[in-house]
């Protein structure tokens, strides 16, 4: 019995190693077959043992060129977006500030706008009339010996500070008893000349020219150049003006 065994096992592995010497196989169509049967074949690629990571291919070349484009063109308008507010900060105008001297002569206005200009400020310049003095007097005597005798008249009341007006003219031969440079002082003098005995003194206004000159310019600019024109013309009223456009 232990000898059938053993040549029934030693006929079936006969018949093994013949099914496999002559190729065939339990999948149908062989190994060619289940190759072929794998989709696009030729696609595949052998992988290294050394290399873990997936082998991508075409990952740029297939994206389409206007895909780009969008993200290209988001990036300016973030850029123009940034820049705009420093470009409109960039352009916008320096505020503006005016000040202005009166009481100048012709040629401290000059002087003063010939400075501005080359700060590249704006300088106006008006001429303006007005009363600067007022002047306390006798009036015209007939000639030079009635001047004289009033200013004797003068004396004897006990007012001593006054000068007979020798120059050719209007007041010629008029007896001055002082100029003051406001009217209340004036006024004042009068008064006191009253009390005196003095009747007939009176007050004229003296008229004189002068210039008033406005500068306009950047506000940060024209405050150290107001100080150091107010320190050059320290008797000229200073004050603020509306900027000239």
């Amino acid at each position: 019995m232990k000898t059938f065994f053993l040549y029934l096992l030693l006929g079936a592995n006969a018949l093994l190693a013949l099914m496999n010497m002559t190729g065939f196989s339990a999948a149908p169509g062989g190994e060619p077959d289940r190759l072929s049967s794998q989709l696009h074949p030729e696609k595949l690629k052998i992988v290294g043992h050394g290399d873990d990571s997936p082998v991508v291919e075409h990952a740029v070349a297939d994206v389409p060129a206007a895909a780009s484009e969008p993200v290209a063109a988001a990036s300016e308008v973030a850029q123009a977006t940034e820049s705009a507010p420093v470009e409109a900060r960039a352009n916008k105008p320096l505020p503006l500030s005016c000040v202005s001297w009166g009481g100048l002569s012709k040629a401290q206005a000059d002087a003063i706008a010939l400075r501005a200009k080359g700060l590249k400020f704006t300088a106006k310049e008006q001429t303006v009339t007005g009363s600067s003095s007022w002047w306390v007097h006798l009036p015209p005597q007939t000639d030079r010996a009635a001047a004289e005798k009033k200013g004797e008249e003068l004396r004897t009341l006990g007012v001593n500070d006054y000068f007979i007006v020798k120059d050719p003219g209007a007041n010629q031969n008029a007896i001055s008893l002082g100029l003051y440079k406001s009217e209340e002082s004036a006024n004042r003098a009068l008064e006191v000349l009253k009390t005196k005995g003095v009747r007939s003194a009176r007050i004229e206004a003296r008229d004189a020219t002068s210039i008033k000159l406005e500068v306009t310019g950047p506000a940060d600019q024209l405050a150290g150049f107001s100080s150091d024109t107010s320190s050059r013309v320290p008797n000229a009223p200073r004050a603020n003006c509306t900027p000239a456009r």
